[in-house]
Order: C-alpha cells, then sequence, then structure tokens
C-alpha cells in the first residue's frame, strides 16, 4: 500500500479487560470466524436491563496481507438473574480520516 497520502495505522499495545469483561469477550469472539478482535482500549459501559460494553478493538481479516482496521465492539451482559451472559450486540467500523480538514 501507498503510504503517501493515506492513513496508516499505528502498533497498539493490546489493554487488559476487567476479568469478567475479558472472559465475556473471549467467550463471544469464540465464536467469530474469519476475523480477529484484539482489544486496544476498555471505552464505556452503560447501565441497561444488564449492562452493555464498547471496546475499541483492533480488527484483522484472517487473510493473506490483511489490513488491519479498528472497530467498535459493543457486547451486552445479563442480568445476574437472567444467567449474565454476554452476547455481541454490534461490531462497527470506525473511519478514520473523514471530516479532517486543515485549520485555516
Amino acid at each position: 500500500m501507498n503510504e503517501v497520502g493515506n492513513w496508516v495505522l499505528e502498533e497498539f499495545t493490546p489493554c487488559e479487560l476487567p476479568k469478567e469483561v475479558a472472559a465475556g469477550f473471549a467467550q463471544v469472539m469464540n465464536h467469530i470466524t474469519g476475523v480477529n478482535y484484539t482489544p486496544l482500549l476498555y471505552a464505556a459501559t452503560q447501565i441497561v436491563a444488564g449492562k452493555n460494553y464498547m471496546i475499541i478493538c483492533e480488527s484483522t481479516p484472517v487473510v493473506l496481507n490483511p489490513v488491519r482496521s479498528l472497530v467498535a465492539v459493543y457486547l451486552h451482559q445479563a442480568l445476574p438473574v437472567e444467567g449474565g451472559d454476554f452476547r455481541l450486540l454490534s461490531v462497527e467500523p470506525i473511519k478514520i480520516g473523514v471530516n479532517c480538514s486543515t485549520a485555516k
């Protein structure tokens, strides 16, 4: 890939998720094939009927010469009375370089 004019992802250090979230993340991601997600930032939580988690991840397709990208992974943990299981809500791409302009 030509780097001139293109955004190039830096090398990231994976983050440590809280133990319960790490276990839920691993449980959910074990069912995903064709791409690996590496947690980079434990970004946010939301109390709902259970709890939602937002984790910024590096996404790496399992292909020859993969192109890495950043995504926001959203997980939901059910209430303890409902079993406390985790499920994947969505994986949203993070667009890099969109709506960026030079200050005038």
